[in-house]
């Protein structure tokens, strides 16, 4: 097979998708075909319109901003970046109706900063049994007779347990591996790109032929390690009996992707790139023949998480001009068990991102919300939204005045069908190194000579880099790679990156 022009079906126009479908048209292959279920491409790198301005419903965060980094690098080259903003002001403030000392907040925040994240390798532990039992420590150590120092202290190290709930999507620390980050690759510190990361999708489609992309195609079936022809189209006159034409005419694919409106497209090869959240849901049903045993438990093993974010567009600010973050701290609260609650969902709304410069945003503050919180307020309406947020502002700034907002969007991650979630993260007692059993392409039995039937792609195939723009977009590299020392195309990519060997 390897001596012909290759059908190769890409299904999912996320960024890993994107970023398969671009490299192997830049190593040469002609015949190359993007599925995407939704009417809008990106996955996961997502805007929408707020008031007059765009917004990242999706990513908004560059995890790692050095040349190391493929995303980095595309924003930095475009210009996008020279539009970031100076650092901000971080403000805190208390249930109690008052500001808390940031300076002290500032150091506090570090302490539990250093703590949570510990890189664990093969502890076996949860992150939330290694930050209750070292946190407990820097507290013995403040000074014995100073308890309100100790509850000051306490609430800020909960906060920190809190805000990793958002970083990974989980709803408990104890659910999150101490192990999750022992093969990862750091790039760097993160930068906060708002409002730019959703242009990555037109970088990643440039030059891509938009004949090749087809949109609205949810596919219901993946067929592999079979024969499937295509007759010639009707009208067509019979070619000359040749030796060529005939093999032609009896051309056999091992490849079949049913959609939903009963398309059939045949392929040499199909790259999977659709969500762990669809594989999850999916995964038993969408292959014929079934995905391996050792595969369908790396799905089920591996956590979907969610995050929630909720955009907030007032008249005026309420908040200070210099202040890029607004943490409110509840003085009960300790790092001992850091969970969510339901019923008690406000509790896990302590972090506002302001959206800067004023002059572009206007006044847009992000709440955000983790785990099982995220799913519930995907469920609630704008007003019931606005009404219990805008009371919780009001109790943590002491300001009966603050309005509620003149425009709100909530993001539903988990309830968008063709994702059905943020991203993924290791439970405890998951080996990261799952994640590449998850990658390895399917081995067809009936057809062994047939090499790379279904590839996958996506930041859950990425144990250096999985939760990340550049994890997915790697992985997609990685597997336009594949096909292409498959085929002994030699021709480095333009774009390729020194990073993509290192993966």
């Amino acid at each position: 097979m390897a001596d012909r022009n290759p059908s190769i079906v890409v299904v999912g126009a996320g960024v890993a998708g994107l970023a398969a479908a671009k490299k192997l048209k830049e190593y040469g292959f002609n015949d190359v075909t993007l599925l995407e279920a939704s009417e809008k491409l990106g996955g996961r790198v997502a805007a929408a319109t707020l008031g007059n301005v765009c917004v990242d419903t999706g990513a908004q965060y560059i995890h790692g901003s050095s040349e190391k980094n493929p995303v980095y690098c595309l924003l930095k080259k475009s210009g996008l970046l020279n539009q970031i903003p100076e650092m901000g002001e971080e403000a805190f403030y208390s249930n109690k109706g008052h500001k808390v000392d940031a300076n002290f907040a500032r150091r506090a925040y570090e302490a539990g900063e250093g703590i949570i994240l510990y890189r664990g390798s093969n502890t076996g532990k949860s992150l939330g049994e290694h930050y209750a039992e070292k946190t407990q420590g820097v507290i013995h150590r403040l000074q014995d007779n100073d308890d309100h120092m100790k509850t000051r202290m306490q609430s800020i190290l909960a906060l920190v347990g809190k805000d990793m709930l958002i970083d990974v999507g989980a709803s408990d620390l104890h659910s999150i591996s101490l192990d999750s980050w022992q093969y990862y690759i750091d790039m760097g510190d993160d930068l906060n790109v708002a409002g730019l990361m959703f242009q990555l999708v037109d970088m990643l489609l440039e030059d891509f032929p938009k004949d090749c992309l087809l949109l609205k195609r949810e596919v219901r079936k993946i067929k592999w390690d079979g024969s499937f022809s295509v007759a010639p189209p009707h009208n067509e006159p019979l070619p000359a009996p040749t030796e060529s034409a005939s093999q032609e005419k009896a051309r056999q694919y091992p490849v079949c992707i049913v959609c939903e409106n009963g398309e059939e497209i045949l392929a040499d090869h199909v790259i999977v790139t659709i969500s762990l959240g669809c594989l999850k849901a999916q995964a038993s049903s969408l292959f014929i023949p079934s995905l391996p045993t050792e595969k369908i438990e790396v799905i089920d093993k591996l956590c979907f998480g969610n995050i929630a974010k909720i955009f907030l567009e007032y008249e005026e600010a309420f908040w200070e001009n210099d202040v890029e973050s607004i943490s409110l701290i509840y003085e009960d609260d300790t790092p001992a068990s850091v969970s969510t609650n339901k019923m008690q969902w406000l509790k896990n709304m302590q972090l506002f991102s302001v959206l800067r410069p004023k002059e572009r945003f206007g006044n847009i503050l992000i709440g955000w919300c983790p785990g099982d919180i995220a799913d519930l307020v995907e469920t609630m309406t704008d007003d019931e939204l606005s009404a219990a947020i805008t009371d919780h502002l009001r109790m943590f700034f002491g300001n009966s005045n603050i309005p509620q907002p003149k425009s709100i969007l909530c993001t539903k991650w988990r309830s968008n069908n063709f994702i059905k979630g943020s991203y993924a993260f290791l439970p405890v007692g998951v080996d990261g190194q799952v994640m590449d059993t998850l990658t390895q392409p399917l081995v067809g039995s009936q057809h062994p000579d047939q090499d790379l039937q279904v590839l996958f792609a996506g930041e859950a195939t990425m144990k250096t880099l999985y939760g990340t723009v550049q994890g997915a977009l790697l992985s997609g590299h990685r597997e336009a790679d594949r096909l292409a020392a498959h085929y002994k195309k030699t021709v480095a990519p333009t774009s390729s990156t020194s990073l993509d060997k290192q993966v």
